[in-house]
């Protein structure tokens, strides 16, 4: 399962439970009623952020898997995804092994595995460890969402994130905010017991996620795309916009109406929904584009790279 079907299988669970009455306060009295809504949506707050923080660290690691496979020489990635590859990785592997047998799991064997792969980055075949990026610790800080883009050589951190999710409709005024707004929240709500955490939060948090799990997905899927399309080039050489193009399916009373803008005029419009993905999603990777579903508000809903 890739970390898009899971975080899609997460965010359905989260929808139905935003939904159910003991999560929405009658009143403003402060009853056993709004109390048990409150502790229950803390708690909704807390598994939310952790659905994002699994979502990057899965796609992270989907990444490297894809640089892995490619077969690219280990001297032409970004100088910082060498060193988080060796370094980062090493450090990383401490902290897991050390939770594992807490947890009385197989600590050894995860070391030796990922020792291996540590290793193999001196070898002209390499495997990047999994614990290269953003596993120093349980959660991800959004410094470390850019530290993730800088190690594929993706400069411009939260910015450059930004201008993916404007172009595909994320409907975010800032992504960076965004995401440390909803780090704040998850944090009070795990160590402050009188917090109180807004129903409006938890409404919009699903088209939050989106937003950012989307933008960060169709970059480093670009990102892989040129590494694999050129092997000789250095990853940080290639010009990022030129593998960032999309195209839109957006239902209008029934009707599918695709165009290759947001907003812009339809080039074709579909009566079957599954034709047009069918049809749509077999191009995508030959076209060099992304296939964006936008819900009624013209917002991303759904994505897909291939």
């Amino acid at each position: 399962m890739t970390a898009k079907d899971e975080l899609f299988g997460r965010l359905e669970h989260l929808s139905a439970a935003k939904d159910l009455p003991e999560l929405i306060d009658v009143g403003i009295a402060q009853d056993t009623h709004n109390g048990v809504a409150n502790l229950l949506r803390k708690g909704l707050g807390i598994v939310a952020f952790n659905i994002l923080e699994d979502f990057i660290k899965k796609r992270a690691s989907e990444a490297l898997s894809r640089i892995s496979a490619s077969r690219i020489e280990f001297s032409k990635l970004p100088i910082k995804l060498q060193e988080a590859a060796i370094l980062d990785a090493l450090s990383s592997l401490a902290f897991r092994a050390k939770i594992e047998k807490k947890d009385g799991g197989d600590w050894r064997s995860l070391i030796q595995t990922e020792s291996l792969k540590i290793h193999s980055t001196g070898k002209p075949l390499f495997e990047l460890s999994d614990l290269s990026l953003a596993s120093s610790s349980s959660n991800v800080s959004a410094e470390e969402v850019i530290g993730i883009l800088a190690a594929f050589g993706l400069g411009g951190g939260w910015a450059t994130l930004k201008k993916v999710s404007d172009s595909i409709g994320g409907g975010l005024p800032d992504l960076s905010q965004t995401y440390r707004n909803a780090a704040s929240r998850r944090h009070s709500c795990a160590h402050e017991a009188n917090f109180n955490y807004d129903y409006l939060w938890l409404a919009s948090i699903k088209s939050e996620i989106l937003a950012i799990a989307a933008s960060l997905d169709i970059i480093l899927e670009a990102r892989c795309r040129q590494v694999e399309s050129s092997l000789n080039m250095n990853i940080q050489d290639h010009d990022i916009n030129k593998a960032l193009n999309y195209r839109f399916l957006h239902e209008v009373s029934g009707v599918y109406k695709e165009s290759k803008d947001l907003g812009g005029r339809a080039i074709k419009n579909w009566h079957d929904s599954s034709e047009a993905l069918r049809v749509l999603r077999s191009r995508l990777r030959p076209a060099k584009e992304f296939l964006i579903i936008l819900d009624g508000g013209r917002r991303v809903s759904n994505w897909y790279v291939s």
